[in-house]
């Protein structure tokens, strides 16, 4: 090896020692209140990880069809979305800390009617009551985050959180996948509707727990603005363009996750023939592979910039979904389902940070909610529309249609913000 291959080998390591120290400083540097939401999080989305591998098995098991699964899963989306701007409100109202409270009881007492009911009536009224607590949730989530750190961190606390969120989904995967098989051993002769709805009920302790870290969360609440206040900052939102044109981004966006992502485990079931433990396998993958993106994220948007990242693994992970629907093999499909799975939520992070960095510290709940109304309204619009398509036979439609609308939302995040990103840049760089 001669002595220019050493000195580039030194400097690599170097680099990456230098880029290790700094990613652990700014680790330590997460204030309590960060570290116990981020406790809060693991333990209540254990519990979505399982849910996400059963629970639209568990509704067909009942002898509903996928037209009426898609009804409840898109009910669910729509109340997320509609009921934005009063989380928002209620957000401002009782503080960040007891408006996650809130959320979290409400979403315990809804998934136990949700794991209990067989009537469709209560089926579709507690879908809604859990969009109610998943809006809440997701107004606050981001908001909390960006008040409780500092632009120095804050790009590192969002990548944990996804760490985090994705261990606590691969976890319950695993559990939504295995549990019910052991279940079946354990108790012969039950159902598989049964060994389903025990694994689901196991779920909820993690919800229950969950309240716990909120308890220890210390908040220096602001004295809420008055109506005409609050009417003062819709005001300045509608006003600004990057904000209204990051509510179209979303829209587009949001419509394109409905039409597809809810029906992964059903295609998997009912396409491809996989079982439930396969699928928590393949669903658990996914997450592994996750984490090492999610962990990468901050490091590719120091070099890249953080719309040209989200737009880049948007883009890029549309070939992958192409070749998921492309192949009639378990394993083919599952290469193509991790891959997008990982490009695409890398994007996560960056869109749910830089969306409150366009907006003042004021506009930050009102932003998060109109931002999710708009998403999570389209979502539900694509979540039914993909599971009519589903249940009249035209199994890769929704899919094909999510390529393309992936496809518009990575090129207008691309031409709507690149320049604003550069702008934030400049000035930053002028006031250090």
């Amino acid at each position: 090896m001669n002595s220019n291959d050493g000195t580039v080998t030194r400097s690599l390591r170097n680099q990456l020692t230098t880029g290790v120290v700094n990613y652990k400083t700014k680790l330590k540097s997460f204030s309590p209140n960060a570290r116990l939401y981020l406790l809060f999080v693991f333990l209540t989305t254990l519990n979505a990880g399982i849910y996400g591998v059963l629970f639209n098995l568990y509704i067909l098991r009942l002898g509903f069809g996928e037209d009426f699964l898609g009804l409840i899963l898109a009910l669910t989306s729509v109340t997320v979305g509609l009921f934005a701007i009063p989380s928002a409100l209620i957000c401002d109202r009782l503080g960040r800390r007891n408006t996650l409270l809130l959320s979290s009881a409400v979403l315990l007492c809804s998934l136990a009617f949700l794991y209990t009911t067989t009537s469709e009536s209560m089926l579709v009224l507690f879908s809604i009551l859990y969009g109610v607590s998943s809006s809440l949730y997701m107004v606050v989530g981001a908001t909390f985050m960006v008040e409780n750190s500092s632009p120095y961190e804050r790009m590192h606390l969002f990548a944990v959180y996804s760490v985090i969120y994705t261990v606590a989904v691969l976890c319950g995967n695993m559990i939504g996948g295995f549990l019910p098989d052991a279940l079946g051993h354990v108790l012969p002769g039950s159902a598989e509707t049964m060994t389903f709805r025990l694994t689901l009920y196991a779920s909820l302790a993690a919800v229950a727990f969950a309240f716990v870290p909120l308890l220890f969360i210390r908040e220096r609440r602001a004295r809420p603005d008055g109506f005409a206040g609050q009417l003062k900052v819709f005001g300045s939102v509608f006003r600004s363009r990057a904000i209204r044109n990051m509510l179209l981004v979303y829209c587009v966006y949001g419509a394109g996750w409905g039409m597809a992502l809810p029906y992964f485990n059903v295609y998997f079931s009912e396409v491809l023939g996989a079982g439930t433990g396969q699928i928590g396998t393949i669903f658990t993958l996914s997450q592994v592979v996750m984490m090492l993106g999610y962990f990468a994220v901050p490091i590719v948007t120091e070099r890249l910039g953080k719309v040209r990242t989200a737009s880049l693994v948007q883009a890029f992970s549309i070939p992958f979904l192409l070749l998921f629907v492309a192949t009639s093999s378990v394993i083919v499909a599952t290469v193509g389902f991790v891959m997008r799975y990982l490009l695409m939520n890398m994007a996560n992070p960056i869109l749910n940070s830089f969306k409150l960095e366009i907006a003042t510290k004021e506009q930050h709940a009102v932003v998060n909610s109109l931002t999710w109304m708009a998403c999570y309204t389209f979502v539900g619009l694509g979540t039914y529309a993909g599971g009519l398509l589903m249940a009249g036979g035209y199994n890769t439609m929704p899919f094909l249609l999510t390529c393309a609308l992936y496809g518009v939302s990575a090129v207008l995040y691309y031409v709507l913000f690149n320049d604003i990103e550069r702008r934030q840049t400049i000035r930053t760089a002028a006031q250090a």
